[in-house]
């Protein structure tokens, strides 16, 4: 056969397999979707042991038929848990709207709950969310400070241990007063981690008894202590970050970057501050709703700069500029403590209160 013949005949094969295909791939079809995106709550930072109820929403069948749901979080599950089949039932075959209950370890360390909807004859919808486990206190979250070395004190639940910079005494960790402030994201398992945000206002009143707002005077001193000379107030004071800020780690990842030009983090004054940012709080609720889980009292505040800022209130309020105070802040790339101003209602930084001796 000559390898004309052989090539007119590999080519009518190959067009007749395409055929095929064609025919193949336009007889597929895609199943329509259900209507609507799935939708459930989930706080961003839980206790350990937090027992979360899920419940979805936002799916509806086209046709106005039933839906099923399936849930599965991660690492935690092996397989899958349905919480209503499509018959409107659970597995113990009593009526369900699909909700999904599930109680988290004590596992410092982020989930992935993950939620379907679906309906035979129709694509799944789905929905990703995550929430990490925290704990609060000298030993949870946030380690590598080595405040247990220090002397402390108690104002409620929460250990305050402190550390004493010439003839002033001064917080280690950012205040967690529940009274006021909010928590990072708005979630209470942070309060007693990260501290609380407060406005200017609230940081006035939120210092334990015996215990004040640092003025400017009080960060001279500080900053002297890190090695700073001739500082002058409400200026930059160059080169004094590394001994300032605290090594600290947030549930085992570090939390503040290195740089070359901050250098080797020390510590020496034993402030120990780390970069949990700042927030814009916005509008306060005239009546915050409770929640077992949530802080509502400033529902629309941003956070902002964690792993980056560490911002902090003074006492001193802004001479000719109305409503405005002064706050010292770090930045990991910058070698200086900085100043800048924030309004004294609506800005939220950390507390750190001094006590003189």
């Amino acid at each position: 056969m000559s390898f004309r013949k052989l090539t007119s005949i590999a080519f009518i094969i190959a067009a007749a397999l395409c055929a095929l295909s064609c025919k193949d791939d336009d007889e597929t079809t895609v199943p329509p979707s259900l209507s609507g995106a799935l939708d459930f709550d989930l706080p961003q930072y839980i206790l350990p042991e937090t027992v979360i109820e899920m419940v979805p929403s936002g799916v509806t069948h086209p046709d106005e038929g039933e839906l099923g749901y399936y849930w599965r979080v991660s690492p935690s599950m092996k397989k899958s848990d349905t919480t209503r089949f499509e018959n409107g039932l659970d597995k113990n075959g009593n009526p369900s709207d699909g909700s999904f209950t599930h109680k988290f370890s004590d596992t410092l360390q982020t989930y992935t709950v993950q939620g379907y909807a679906y309906a035979k004859g129709y694509s799944y919808v789905s929905k990703t969310s995550y929430t990490t486990v925290v704990k609060g206190g000298i030993d949870g979250s946030i380690t590598n400070l080595w405040l247990k070395d220090r002397p402390f004190f108690k104002e409620g639940n929460v250990v305050y241990p402190y550390v004493t910079i010439g003839s002033t005494d001064w917080l280690c960790r950012n205040i967690a007063d529940e009274s006021a402030g909010a928590p990072f994201g708005n979630c209470k398992a942070m309060g007693d981690v990260f501290g609380r945000y407060y406005s200017y206002e609230e940081a006035l009143e939120v210092c334990p008894e015996g215990w004040q707002l640092p003025t400017e005077a009080d960060w001279l001193e500080a900053a002297a202590a890190a090695g700073a000379e001739g500082a002058q107030a409400y200026d930059t004071i160059e080169g004094i970050a590394a001994a300032l800020m605290g090594n600290g780690y947030f549930n085992e990842d570090l939390m503040w970057e290195y740089w070359p030009q901050v250098g080797d983090i020390t510590n020496s004054t034993g402030l120990s501050f780390i970069p949990t940012g700042y927030a814009m709080l916005g509008a306060k609720a005239s009546s915050p709703k409770e929640d077992e889980n949530i802080d509502h009292r400033y529902p629309q505040a941003q956070f902002q700069g964690y792993s980056e800022y560490a911002a902090f209130w003074t006492a001193d309020l802004v001479e000719g500029s109305e409503g405005m105070a002064y706050y010292r802040y770090l930045i990991s790339e910058v070698p200086d403590l900085m100043v800048s101003m924030g309004d004294t209602k609506t800005f939220g930084a950390a507390v750190r209160c001094v006590r003189k001796k």
